[in-house]
């Protein structure tokens, strides 16, 4: 079991700075996700760790050692890769036992270590064939076993997923979940898809521009978002924003009156401040139907059946809102509403600092 800590680290590219002074701790266990958009720093601070990428500043401790200046290969690392880079030519077995074939393993010690991992990811029956015979899903499976065989102490992988089907997505985060639970090895994981960080993670950091927003377990991010940005990336379908003013104990957007003793704020909020109120679809349904909440006047809009549940679409003045509806319930709805925001589970944001109160 080991642990990670990454201290003030910094990252530039000529004068582009893409890692601004990132502080993160990963405890021996645990299963980190750095979840963000395009070119917000996650594959970057992920190559950093794994020594692929010199940084210009800060500090990579790796089971309590400095391996700053430290080789990859001396820093007991093992990777998966989004593009599985195997070797074409090469048996799975092949493929398996490469690295430690060049590290002078014992033939009893390879056949032993391929062995395990091939049952453990169900490729035993497949150790034979060449990469070209396998499906997405399967090569996948090659290229952690890979990774598994080399006994690391840290495991990195840099967006695996991204070029497997819908289909085969799901069932490959089952079963890197479920190699998580067994083996209780230390991960970090880099992707852009929230379902794959929420299903996935024992803990989850946000980034953005180069920085960590919030660095937290999934529930506590998507109940309780640190900044506006968490609360729009985390979530699907996103979170409503509705932007208003606070004025004697209430948000007023437009000609709405919301009371905002029914939302959870830390502290106090100035008459004046101008705020964004944000809440999550499930938290508002149909105030004809029971839902609780402070009730509004709402449009429908449009319907999107999503199987399980619909999303419907509303106007409230000049804002769109989003609401999960029962998929019964919802073929009857048009025209005029009668919606309930449910302001208990509501977040509110400051609307210059974008940060959560």
């Amino acid at each position: 079991m080991t642990g990670v800590s990454v201290s003030s680290l910094t990252k530039a590219y000529g004068a582009l700075r893409v890692l601004h002074d990132i502080d993160l701790d990963v405890q021996p266990g645990e299963f980190t996700v750095l979840l963000g958009p395009s070119g917000c720093g996650k594959s970057t601070l992920l190559s950093a760790i794994a020594g692929l990428d010199e940084i210009d500043g800060g500090t990579i401790t790796i089971a309590g050692e400095d391996v700053t200046e430290r080789e990859p290969s001396q820093r007991g690392i093992a990777m998966v890769f989004q593009s599985y880079a195997l070797y074409p030519t090469m048996t799975v077995r092949g493929n398996m036992s490469f690295g430690l074939r060049v590290k002078r393993l014992s033939a009893a010690e390879i056949a032993s270590r391929v062995a395990w991992a091939a049952d453990l990811l169900q490729l035993t029956a497949l150790l034979e064939r060449k990469p070209g015979q396998l499906s997405g899903g399967q090569r996948q499976r090659v290229a952690i076993g890979r990774a598994l065989v080399q006994r690391a102490r840290l495991f990195l992988f840099d967006e695996p997923l991204s070029n497997l089907d819908a289909k085969l997505r799901t069932e490959m985060r089952v079963e890197i979940k479920k190699l998580h639970k067994e083996l209780g090895m230390t991960i970090v994981y880099v992707t852009h898809d929230q379902i794959e960080a929420m299903t996935l993670a024992t803990r989850i950091a946000v980034m953005r521009g180069g920085k960590i927003e919030q660095y937290a377990a999934p529930d506590e991010l998507y109940e309780r978002p640190a900044t506006l940005f968490v609360a729009g990336f985390v979530g699907a379908p996103a979170m409503n924003f509705l932007p208003g003013i606070v004025r004697a104990g209430h948000v007023e957007i437009d000609s709405l009156s919301l009371p905002l003793d029914r939302v959870a704020v830390a502290g106090p909020v100035a008459d004046g401040t101008k705020v964004i109120l944000g809440v999550r679809p499930e938290h508002i349904g149909l105030a004809d139907d029971g839902a609780p909440g402070v009730v509004v006047e709402a449009a429908t809009d449009f319907l999107e059946p999503m199987g399980a549940d619909t999303l419907g679409w509303f106007s409230v003045g000049r804002h769109r809102i989003s609401a999960r509806l029962a998929p019964q319930r919802a073929r009857s709805v048009s025209g005029l509403v009668r919606l309930a925001l449910d302001l208990r589970h509501a977040s509110l944001f400051d609307a210059d600092s974008e940060c959560r109160y």
